[in-house]
């Protein structure tokens, strides 16, 4: 019998009759049961989530991110993966970059102001 269904069960119970101290004590008793292993479930539930959770340490960004962060149009971006410039994931028809592609790209286009003399 789950929580649910024992804990209807004790409200009609009380209803058709009153309950000796013992009844109560081994149906509170019942229910505390219930309730600790439902605790128990949830915080494994809860470990094995942490456990398994993605953590990306080179984030993400979109097509559109890109786009903004760059300042460029759709179709540059587009010309830019066509000529291997940038790498790039597709997934279906969403472009996803990584951030360390990104600088990648910006440390191999990087060039140095020539100091005056």
């Amino acid at each position: 019998m789950n929580y649910q269904e024992h804990l209807e069960k004790l409200v009609a119970d009380i209803r058709n009759k009153v309950f000796t101290e013992e009844e109560i004590k081994e149906s509170l008793k019942v229910i505390t049961r219930n309730y600790d292993r439902v605790l128990n479930q949830l915080d494994e539930l809860t470990a094995a989530l942490k456990q398994n959770s993605v953590k990306f340490d080179d984030p993400i960004i979109t097509n559109s991110q890109f786009t903004k962060l760059m300042g460029i149009s759709l179709k540059t971006a587009q010309s830019w993966r066509d000529q291997n410039v940038i790498n790039f994931s597709q997934v279906n028809n969403k472009i996803y970059y990584r951030a360390s592609d990104i600088k990648a790209l910006l440390d191999n286009n990087y060039r140095k102001t020539p100091k005056s003399e």
